[in-house]
């Protein structure tokens, strides 16, 4: 993420909130009432391959007040020409968003985790969209090699591992990381796990 500063990036996790959509961010307290008519596929389309363009609804640019939270995943991509995959890495893809493209010298990186619907399920909040999956979400997206998952509405500080504070040199063209913020509240997904260990 690009943050104003090291303080706003660790308050994230230390609020105890956690990370939240731009909508919230502008509307606070969050409408509640109108989240429904915000979880659409029709706003998810836009979110993902129009980020920012005018909203029809609002009339604003989407990207202002956007519902959704894009997290980096990492993902493959193939080229059949050359019978090869390339990855694409989450830290790659999240860093060199954060920097806006090494326009800024400097990103926070937040390790989280979130519940991924099996399928597409936009309308429910509590879990998120694995936009990058050709299985569920097969319409062309220019942007697919960017390994998005979105998260709807909030990334709640409990499932927020650490923040990593990155800097870009632009001249040895290289990332480094200066600090580490842990999280003492971070509840691992292994909570949720139905798997038992047996004998």
């Amino acid at each position: 993420m690009s943050l104003p500063g090291d303080a706003v990036a660790r308050g994230l996790i230390d609020s105890r909130i956690g990370i939240t959509c731009r909508w919230w961010e502008k509307n606070n307290p969050l409408p509640s009432n109108e989240i429904a008519s915000k979880l659409t596929a029709q706003n998810l389309n836009l979110h993902v391959n129009h980020f920012e363009s005018i909203d029809p609804a609002t009339g604003k640019p989407f990207c202002e007040e956007t519902p959704f939270i894009s997290l980096s995943c990492g993902t493959v991509e193939r080229s059949t020409a050359v019978k090869t995959n390339f990855v694409h890495t989450a830290r790659h893809t999240a860093l060199w968003f954060g920097t806006r493209f090494g326009r800024k010298p400097v990103a926070y990186l937040y390790y989280c985790w979130v519940i991924l619907a099996p399928r597409s399920a936009v309308a429910v909040e509590g879990v998120a969209e694995e936009v990058r999956d050709l299985n569920t979400y097969r319409r062309y997206s220019p942007y697919q090699t960017e390994g998005e998952v979105a998260a709807k509405i909030l990334v709640p500080a409990n499932q927020i591992d650490r923040c990593e504070k990155w800097e870009w040199d632009r001249v040895h063209r290289t990332f480094r990381s200066p600090w580490i913020h842990r999280n003492p509240g971070f509840v691992p997904p292994e909570a949720l796990s139905n798997v038992r260990e047996m004998l």
